[in-house]
């Protein structure tokens, strides 16, 4: 088995983030340069009936991974806790502080010219009252549960590393501030819509027909220094020898001479979508190398077709989206959709016999792609293990 970390610049404005599907589809397309039509069936056939290992992730921002928002949010349940405690204390502080200004300004009211004399004094203790009133508040907009869910939530993908060091924020049982979360280093992702036009009298050819109006989506991914980021990558991991290794190494020794343009989406003869793949690195296997087991946590990093039986769905935090694409399947002329789980769901497995390739599947595609046999809904998407207690 091997390991595939694959490095790609984007060339222009995106409009999607292409998932592990998508890119499966680009791989298997691209081994036709290395391999026989005949290669590739029987490579695409084992992979549905998994006597092919095959994993691959979506496409992210280099260096980071998609950010498992609900479970972070779960792990500092606890946490959340202790900083309501903190909230409480510095709100009672508040009110004493409240309470003696009050005071103050009373006695300026109800006092005679004596008192007024000393009228530079108390303006500097009434200043210094402020501003312990508003440095709390700004202690107690640090440890909001709201503020920090905000955090959170702006957090579309985050290193590995900042990820566990969150967790370990969680683990302390100390409470948490949102300045200590926004020091991990971590990507937004932002959508800017432009309007197109969809000439339909031209396509058509009939004079008359009104243009369609339509949005589309620019994405831009901007880490928290305000940086855009522009370099991205994907994971593969498959058997040595196998199709999609073959195109790989094909393409690894191809650009150490020229970096290889490619389409990753829609819209590529307008020029959206466009990388080029840049560098190719083989990676360390050893988390691979074993079998999973009870206690450890992973981290989806692509579009998984689950296997539910070897899945332990009570204690996985899972987030499942639907297919947007055409049905996979129409049967007595009812049109099939297929769910999957996305991206940044954590997975815990049943059995700790379980092999990480068994966690998820691919199915059989044929009936709606009658003109390709062997045509399937690739589902095996790629896992990282989280050090988590």
């Amino acid at each position: 088995m091997i390991t595939y970390q694959v490095k790609l610049r984007k060339i222009g404005d995106m409009t999607t983030l292409p998932d592990s599907q998508r890119l499966f589809g680009f791989l298997v397309n691209n081994s036709k340069k290395c391999c026989s039509e005949d290669e590739i069936s029987s490579f695409v056939r084992d992979v549905r009936m998994q006597n092919q290992n095959c994993m691959i992730s979506n496409l992210m921002p280099l260096g980071y991974c998609p950010t498992p928002k609900n479970f972070i949010m779960q792990k500092l349940e606890k946490v959340l806790s202790e900083n309501k405690k903190a909230i409480e204390l510095y709100e009672e502080k508040q009110r004493k502080l409240k309470n003696k200004s009050k005071r103050i300004v009373n006695e300026i009211k109800n006092s005679d010219n004596n008192y007024k004399n000393k009228n530079k004094t108390i303006k500097e203790e009434l200043e210094k009252i402020k501003n312990e009133f508003n440095e709390l508040a700004i202690q107690i907009n640090n440890l909001s549960a709201k503020n920090i869910y905000e955090s959170i939530k702006s957090m579309d993908f985050v290193e590995i590393e900042g990820l566990e060091e969150i967790l370990k924020l969680a683990e302390r049982g100390k409470v948490v501030r949102v300045e200590d979360l926004k020091k991990i280093r971590h990507i937004k992702k932002t959508d800017n819509f432009i309007q197109k036009f969809l000439l339909d009298h031209q396509i058509k050819g009939v004079p008359g027909i009104p243009n369609i109006a339509y949005s589309l989506p620019i994405l831009h991914f901007i880490d928290n220094m305000g940086n855009i980021q522009n370099e991205f990558s994907f994971f593969v991991r498959v058997e040595e020898e196998s199709c999609i290794s073959k195109c790989l190494e094909e393409i690894k020794k191809n650009i150490t001479v020229r970096e290889m343009p490619c389409f990753l989406g829609n819209k590529g003869s307008s020029g959206y979508n466009e990388y080029r793949i840049y560098n190719i690195e083989k990676q360390n296997n050893k988390n691979f190398e074993k079998r999973s087991n009870n206690e450890e946590v992973l981290i989806n990093l692509g579009v998984l077709l689950p296997n539910i039986d070897n899945i332990d769905a009570e204690n996985s935090i899972l987030d499942i989206i639907t297919s947007d694409r055409k049905p996979f399947e129409i049967e007595n002329e009812i049109p099939k959709v297929i769910s999957f789980i996305s991206a940044g769901s954590i997975i815990k497995v049943k059995d700790g016999n379980i092999n990480l390739f068994k966690i998820g599947k691919s199915i059989d595609n044929s009936k709606y792609n009658p003109l390709y046999e062997n045509s399937i809904i690739f589902g095996n998407s790629y896992f990282v293990e989280l050090e988590v207690k």
